[in-house]
């Protein structure tokens, strides 16, 4: 019951950070869904009389929140949509160890130097495309650090970009309450839908992020700074910039909307003339919302709370690889009444099936022979699909083996390999050769060691795959190459 009552009447704490200001925010989810008890901003700074300024507007307020959840800056994170294959089977721990290897590829850091999590939000044939955003734990012990001198401890933290994305997700609806609790999600179509580029511009009052949405979901986000100061000319051409490239990276020529959210103060005199410039309908949140104000700190309540799609949180919690699916309430209405139908119909029709099913097992006998002859012979077709499984097996083996030999042959005299990883592709990755190596260790120089590995027969597509790290009069390299069949890479040469 503690949990059910949290739902309906609990009361949150939204917080965003920017670079210099707080925003906090309070929020209660009632019967009839989120909303808005009062919010206020603060300078970011941790002197004492700045945190006491935050902590008396909490006491005032006279609620103990349920949960704290915050924002971030999105210049403090590193956020990238990557594709990878279908893991189906493998367990979560596959699905973690993979993701922790996928993101160090894109990152300047070890993955171990940073907080991170993934959201899948799109599948195509055997791929996954998924997003990924990882902070450095310096900003991550800032946020903590922070909190922890209000006693308060965060249960999410998201980046602002996301938190807005849930806040026009869930605009023009009653989010939260009792619909939430009976399951019956609804969600604003204003992100759109249907394979259309749409772009949400987010400005914090010194800073502007904008995030392209393809068929309703989160595709690609750039920053730009310079907001302040700058007069109304030159925002105008800096969004108009942006929003071509974003564009012209979708190969498409505008997009089908143009949505502004969070401090609109520097855009709300050119918004005709951007409608102009750009050829597209321009939405503004605060006509659409009452979080408008605080899209960021309401944005992050309705990830930590999952009623929205875009739950990303960069503190340690039980990851997953799915994505929240809403269900439309016509949708979860239309199954119920199917249900019912269904019901009515096996009532009526109860009798009809045992007799059905009666046939078919008196039919069942009569072809018993026939049955067993063709057991045999799937069991004999278990057996030899065995036996190539095994055999391929060990050509693999001997490809490592080979690759093993190789490499240690053509390895420097002050180079030293200190990590060896070979992984197989499988038939369903949908990547050409035998598979992807990964090697560590020390060189004198790293850079050298690509054209060598570049000219081994088993080779191709080397490249550093981590940052190069100095060690006395050494340096620590990671490289990844592709691993081909030596008449394969043969054949291509000639060509």
């Amino acid at each position: 019951m503690t949990m059910l009552s949290d739902k309906l009447f609990g009361t949150f704490l939204g917080m965003e950070f920017r670079e210099d200001v707080l925003v906090v925010s309070f929020l209660k989810n009632g019967i009839s869904g989120m909303g808005l008890v009062s919010s206020s901003s603060f300078p970011l700074k941790t002197d004492e009389g700045s945190l006491l300024g935050v902590r008396e507007y909490i006491n005032r307020q006279g609620l103990k929140p349920n949960k704290v959840f915050v924002s971030i800056p999105d210049k403090w994170v590193i956020a990238k949509v990557i594709g990878v294959p279908s893991v189906k089977g493998k367990g979560k721990d596959a699905v973690l160890n993979m993701m922790r290897f996928e993101i160090e590829r894109h990152i300047p850091f070890n993955i171990e130097e940073v907080s991170f999590d993934f959201l899948v939000v799109g599948k195509k044939d055997q791929a996954y495309s998924v997003v990924f955003v990882a902070a450095h734990r310096e900003k991550m012990d800032y946020i903590t650090g922070y909190l922890e001198k209000l006693s308060l401890r965060p249960d999410t933290v998201i980046p602002s970009s996301f938190a807005v994305l849930n806040t026009i997700e869930l605009s023009g609806v009653a989010a939260g309450g009792l619909m939430e609790v009976t399951g019956l999600v609804r969600k604003s179509k204003v992100l759109g839908k249907g394979g259309g580029i749409n772009v949400a511009l987010y400005f914090d009052g010194t800073h502007a992020g904008a995030s392209a949405l393809k068929d309703g979901l989160y595709s690609y986000h750039r920053s730009f700074p310079g907001m302040a100061g700058q007069g109304p000319g030159d925002i105008l051409n800096d969004i108009t910039r942006c929003v071509v490239e974003i564009c012209s990276g979708f190969q498409a020529e505008r997009p089908a909307k143009l949505i502004l959210a969070g401090d609109l103060a520097p855009v709300r005199d050119i918004i005709d003339e951007l409608k102009e410039k750009t050829g597209t309908d321009i939405i503004t949140l605060d006509r659409i919302s009452d979080f408008s104000a605080i899209a960021a700190s309401a944005g992050a309540c309705f990830a930590g709370l999952g009623m929205a799609t875009y739950t990303i949180n960069l503190l340690p919690h039980k990851m997953k690889l799915d994505t929240r699916k809403a269900v439309p309430i016509s949708t979860v209405l239309l199954s119920a009444l199917i249900l019912v139908l269904a019901v009515g119909i096996f009532a009526t029709e109860a009798v009809k099936r045992k007799k059905y099913l009666e046939r078919i097992e008196e039919e069942l006998k009569k072809n018993g022979p026939m049955i067993e002859e063709i057991e045999k012979l799937s069991s004999g077709i278990n057996g030899l699909q065995e036996r190539i499984d095994a055999l391929g097996n060990v050509k693999r083996s001997d490809i490592a083996l080979e690759l093993m030999a190789e490499i240690s042959g053509l390895m420097p005299k002050d180079a030293w390999i200190t990590n060896f990883e070979y992984r197989i592709f499988e038939p369903g990755d949908g990547k050409k050769g035998a598979g992807e190596l990964v090697i560590s260790g020390f060189a004198a120089s790293s850079s050298a060691l690509i054209p060598v590995l570049e000219d081994s027969p088993y080779l191709e597509k080397v490249a550093l795959a981590g940052p190069v790290k100095k060690a006395g009069d050494k340096e620590q390299f990671k490289l990844s190459a592709h691993v081909v069949p030596p008449e394969e890479k043969k054949e291509k040469s000639k060509t």
